[in-house]
């Protein structure tokens, strides 16, 4: 994970019609302050376990951007999305993409009355007096209709005409196709979704599965088949016009630190050779408003401010991890980074937010390479903390999946850092158990590689070269003695003798080992 640091501091009335037949813990408010009956949204539409998911909904809602749900048949998509267009009463129109025409969309071209263009007759499956507009089966729709449902999502358009009733634009999918999956877990004609098609959707959910509910939330669903439509605690139209409010009132000064948090993401995104378009990185500041303006109406509280230490609901690190984890595309398509991964994007872009600029934290959490970032802690090092440096060794260290490289990057930080820092126990700790075949060669069950072996023939060309530099006065001798013991440690067939020179050359030189190593160990091997 990334390193961390410690802070210091009115409805409109309308039938419903169908188109085809295919956290942290909040902080208690003040005495003299009621508290407020967080309103429901997802449960009174006869939906368990989807309690964490009221926000985002509520947020797509408000916002009237596109939204997008993602799971397994069975999972209630198509039931949300229809109980949710009757509760606040939208003409709703349902098509399949994998099936639907394109005249089903737009009804019979015909010329008007001058021949001089063509306008279009209706049906009562057509989408012109729609308000909601829910495709099922997008990741099935064929090619040439595709490209003709990215102007109704994204511009609410058709044939360059404008959709003036639509409101919402919601679509649903199965799963991508995963290597890793077995073949009966598989949907068949199911696809990534078009990287282009997936960035008009503003937010994109994966719903909640039957096997990651609990007894209860199980217990419930089974019997609440018989009960049909729960009352709302608060009208869902009011809900929304709530959040809507919210949501505009922080468009008008929103708090500055959320760009930088932006910017942060996707320099760590792309780092982890994701890909975040400038449209999404635009959506996803909106989407963080959005969801802290849903938060407040689903809470009862007025919206605050980032940093704000006087309301309740000043809890914007929150709205911002939902933002992040419900705005990628890559969920849909391919790059899909795990929820763990991004947590740790998250808790960095966020901290980082809140440094001030001439914070040597900050520059350090501004280099995405965790290897750069040690070199670049070293070089600030008279100005960081020990517990922060010893972060910094951490997260470079195991962000090394070879064991040689990580081992050469412990063994230059040890060198780095040892000597001149009270670097914590337990980093001291992690470097030893590390680099002590390195220091210690003598008891080490290296050097037992078969002589016809490739990764001991690559070995010996490197020391061969190593030795020659050293002859020829080109090679520190300490140095080369360390990069010894480096290739014949762990005898390993992933091993590559060359990245693993050529990675601590780099690391001896940017980190100025030559000046700190001032004399020879006498275990180093000879």
């Amino acid at each position: 994970m990334p390193i961390q640091k410690k802070k210091t501091t009115a409805p409109r009335k309308a039938k419903v019609t169908k188109a085809t037949t295919a956290s942290r813990k909040r902080k208690t408010p003040p005495k003299d302050q009621p508290a407020h009956k967080r309103q429901e949204l997802s449960r009174p539409l006869g939906l368990e376990g989807w309690e964490n998911l009221d926000p985002v909904i509520l947020a797509a809602l408000a916002s009237e951007e596109p939204l997008l749900l993602v799971g397994r048949h069975g999972t209630a998509k198509s039931f949300l999305l229809e109980r949710l267009a009757r509760a606040l009463e939208l003409e709703f129109r349902f098509y399949n993409a994998s099936l639907v025409n394109y005249d089903d969309l737009v009804g019979f071209p015909i010329p008007d009355e001058a021949n001089s263009s063509l306008k279009y007759i209706g049906t009562p499956s057509s989408i012109w007096e729609a308000e909601v507009v829910f495709l099922d089966e997008i990741n099935r729709t064929r090619p040439e209709l595709q490209n003709k449902l990215f102007p109704i999502i994204h511009e609410r358009r058709v044939q360059g005409l404008p959709l003036e009733k639509l409101r919402y634009r919601w679509a649903a999918m199965n799963p991508p196709p995963d290597a890793g999956e077995d073949d009966d877990e598989t949907y068949l004609g199911a696809e990534p979704l078009d990287p282009a098609l997936a960035d008009r959707f503003a937010f994109i959910l994966p719903v909640p599965p039957w096997q990651s509910l609990n007894n209860t939330a199980r217990r419930r669903i089974l019997q609440d088949q018989y009960s049909g439509t729960h009352p709302f605690t608060v009208s869902p139209d009011h809900l929304v016009e709530k959040a809507r409010r919210a949501y505009l009132a922080l468009q008008t000064s929103p708090p500055l630190e959320l760009a930088e948090y932006v910017v942060a993401i996707e320099k760590s995104y792309r780092h982890n050779k994701g890909y975040l378009s400038a449209r999404r990185l635009t959506i996803l500041h909106r989407n963080i408003l959005a969801i802290h303006a849903a938060r407040t109406a689903i809470e009862g509280h007025p919206p605050a401010r980032l940093k704000s230490q006087s309301r309740p609901d000043g809890d914007w690190e929150e709205s911002a991890h939902l933002a992040l984890l419900y705005s990628l595309p890559a969920t849909v398509h391919d790059g899909k980074i795990p929820r763990g991964d991004l947590l740790a994007l998250h808790k960095q872009a966020w901290e980082l937010c809140q440094l001030d600029d001439d914070d040597a934290w900050k520059q350090v959490l501004s280099t995405p390479d965790p290897v750069n970032r040690l070199v670049l802690a070293h070089g600030l090092r008279e100005k960081m903390e020990d517990f922060d440096l010893g972060k910094v060794i951490l997260e470079a260290v195991s962000s090394q999946e070879a064991g040689g490289q990580r081992t050469a990057v412990a063994l230059a930080a040890y060198l780095a850092f040892s000597r001149e820092r009270d670097i914590p126990a337990t980093v001291v700790e992690t470097l030893a158990k590390e680099i002590e075949r390195i220091l210690d060669p003598v008891n080490t069950t290296a050097r037992t590689y078969p002589k016809d072996s490739a990764v001991f023939s690559q070995i010996a060309r490197e020391l061969v070269t190593l030795e020659l530099k050293v002859k020829a006065g080109k090679a520190d001798p300490v140095f080369v003695a360390y990069v010894r013991n480096l290739l014949y440690d762990n005898p390993r067939t992933d091993v590559d003798p060359r990245g693993i020179h050529k990675l601590f050359g780099r690391l001896w030189d940017r980190l100025d080992l030559g000046n700190v190593v001032l004399e020879q160990p006498e275990n180093l091997a000879k």
